[in-house]
């Protein structure tokens, strides 16, 4: 799945904001400061973020804040559904009468054509936390060293929304772009994700695109029994074998 950047800047339109006080514009003008200060992301949506942002989900700095930009390259139905989902929870978060952005693409490798979807929120302070956790001063993403307080069960099924795939009964978490010592960093968090219960048993596989997490089969029946509340209705074949 790809991200693509969006350019343009905010220019915002009837603006609804979901915060602690409640505050609606409905004139065509920039946010002001105050204005951008008032909006906040709280419990589940948090939650969710995180597990976005070990995924596909990406924060760009601009201005001296940040947005979150999510991207889905893969355009069959299921996959839409579950990228139009993500945007409906971020809704508060861009303009009004905001709609995906769509574009094409030639890969490097084989020259072919594709075609994406994408989304950006607008430019805003309470999404700089999460840039700050995410992302080191070479602009680099990231897994935070306190990622074992940061991850729910409800993060980890967004994660593997984002980034799982069911093989040979288990199921592989693609953790490509980060660091060998990351990986161990988030193979320690699973696999004490949902203690006392039960201890999640995983494994680093050392992949030709780099490591990725595998979450044995004895443990992915019990990951299912926890998560499945959280996945959305067309990404359940990610945890459910055929």
């Amino acid at each position: 799945m790809g991200i693509y950047i969006y350019k343009k800047f905010d220019l915002i339109t009837s603006v609804s904001l979901i915060c602690k006080k409640n505050y609606t514009t409905s004139v065509n003008k920039r946010l002001t400061k105050g204005e951008r200060s008032k909006f906040s992301i709280d419990s589940p949506l948090n939650e969710i973020l995180i597990g976005l942002l070990l995924g596909d989900g990406h924060l760009q700095c601009r201005f001296g804040n940040n947005r979150f930009i999510y991207g889905q390259s893969s355009l069959r139905e299921h996959h839409l559904n579950y990228f139009y989902h993500i945007l409906d929870l971020f809704r508060p978060f861009v303009s009004k009468e905001f709609k995906a952005k769509s574009r094409s693409f030639v890969d490097k490798r084989t020259k072919n054509t594709y075609s994406s979807i994408y989304f950006a929120t607008l430019t805003l302070p309470c999404f700089t936390y999460y840039r700050n956790l995410f992302y080191n001063t070479q602009n680099k993403k990231i897994v935070p060293l306190n990622i074992n307080q940061l991850l729910t069960p409800r993060g980890l099924a967004y994660w593997i929304m984002d980034d799982g795939s069911l093989q040979n009964k288990g199921l592989h978490l693609s953790t490509y772009n980060f660091s060998y010592e990351e990986v161990i960093l988030l193979k320690n968090t699973l696999e004490n994700l949902f203690k006392p219960d039960f201890l999640v048993k995983c494994s680093i596989h050392n992949h030709k695109k780099g490591y990725r997490i595998y979450i044995w089969e004895e443990s992915i029946i019990l990951v299912r029994n926890h998560i499945f509340q959280y996945m959305h209705k067309d990404m359940l074949y990610k945890i459910n074998p055929k």
